[in-house]
């Protein structure tokens, strides 16, 4: 009669990772490997025989395995501490108008002195090489000001600030019925430095 082979059993157990959890810890006894695997097939193993592993790991469907017993597997977060005398990344904005310069000697554009004209505002996100940054979490508050006529939305509500999308967001200067040279001001939460923008209403 033909001897049977023995199979070495396997326990596993499904993690799903998301949000703000990039760990997948893992308990186990009996066991002489603990391993991770995704999609594309296993993707590390801890042949370490501790009673516990993790694996860092981005969001996704996971499946962890041991040659033992699972007592656990569970998506955890891990705080990654900043070395000291780190700085965040350095990031600036950039502000530009429709607005026509007729005069080009200056560098100034012009918006007519009416009241009603406007010039629509883009503020941008800029990285440290100015490159602009338009990643999801590029969404920071920026608060605008200027010196003469109004601000406000693409809606002609006034406005004190604008919620970057993707780093980037616009809004309108409207002129006084008066002519004068202004200065729109962007600034941001540290590390994000500011900037200014002139304009002329004639």
């Amino acid at each position: 009669m033909p001897r049977q082979r023995h199979q070495p059993t396997v326990d596993e157990r499904s993690v799903k990772v998301e949000g703000s959890r990039n760990l997948v810890v893992a308990r186990a006894t009996g066991h002489t490997w603990i391993a991770l695997v995704g999609r594309e097939g296993e993707l590390a193993r801890d042949q370490a025989g501790g009673p516990e592993t993790s694996f860092g790991v981005g969001p996704g469907a996971y499946m962890v395995r041991t040659d033992g017993k699972l007592k656990a597997a569970e998506a955890r977060t891990i705080e990654i501490p900043e070395l000291p005398g780190t700085e965040p990344d350095a990031a600036s904005l950039r502000l530009t108008s429709d607005a026509t310069d007729e005069h080009p000697v200056d560098g100034v554009a012009e918006v007519p002195a009416d009241g009603e004209s406007y010039a629509t505002i883009t503020v941008e996100k800029l990285d440290a090489h100015g490159e602009p940054l338009t990643r999801r979490r590029d969404n920071d508050e920026v608060f605008v000001r200027t010196t003469g006529g109004s601000l406000q939305d693409e809606h002609g509500k006034p406005i004190r600030s604008v919620k970057l999308s993707s780093g980037r967001a616009t809004f309108r200067l409207v002129s006084e019925p008066v002519g004068r040279l202004v200065t729109v001001e962007a600034l941001g939460q540290p590390p994000l430095a500011g900037v200014e923008l002139r304009l002329e209403f004639v």
